[in-house]
């Protein structure tokens, strides 16, 4: 059996070429450099198969990943990330503001924390880019649509 230190690694790159063999302190630095990620084919000379580099327990720590290898031999992954909070926020004003106010007084915070909850998602890495985007849309959807109907009013009642 290897030792670690003389384990010998193939990796498929992002170009769907094959690298190697390698040695560990190689392919650790690889995936240190980002050029290795959790998914990526790793066949490991042990046991002569291809694998995630996620499985490779050599290679799981230098990934950014807490990788566990469960009971039937697949890896579990770190968590996903965490739901940015003002997105959902700003969701909820979006839509109550565009379903109970005809004049989408609470659109204009729900376009305001839409933006800045997609600058937080960016920054920090968070999940709810959708929720953000979507609240952007149904906010400056119910501004433009309160305006107009305003803007009727007005011109209606003008005539009149």
């Amino acid at each position: 059996m290897s030792t670690p230190a003389s384990l010998s690694l193939k990796i498929i790159g992002g170009d769907g070429r094959e690298y190697g063999p390698t040695d560990l302190a190689t392919a650790q630095q690889w995936a240190r450099e980002g050029r290795i990620a959790g998914q990526t084919q790793v066949w490991d000379a042990r046991d002569g198969r291809w694998q995630p580099a996620a499985q490779v327990a050599e290679l799981a720590e230098f990934l950014g990943t807490t990788s566990q290898l469960s009971a039937s031999g697949s890896a579990k992954t770190a968590a996903a990330p965490r739901m940015n909070t003002l997105a959902v926020s700003s969701l909820a004003l979006a839509a109550i503001g565009s379903g109970c106010c005809g004049c989408g007084c609470l659109s204009v915070p729900a376009v305001v924390l839409g933006a800045v909850s997609v600058w937080q998602i960016r920054a920090r890495g968070e999940a709810g880019m959708g929720l953000a985007v979507a609240a952007i849309a149904l906010g400056t959807f119910s501004i433009m649509a309160g305006l107009l109907c305003g803007a009727l009013w007005t011109f209606f009642r003008m005539r009149l």
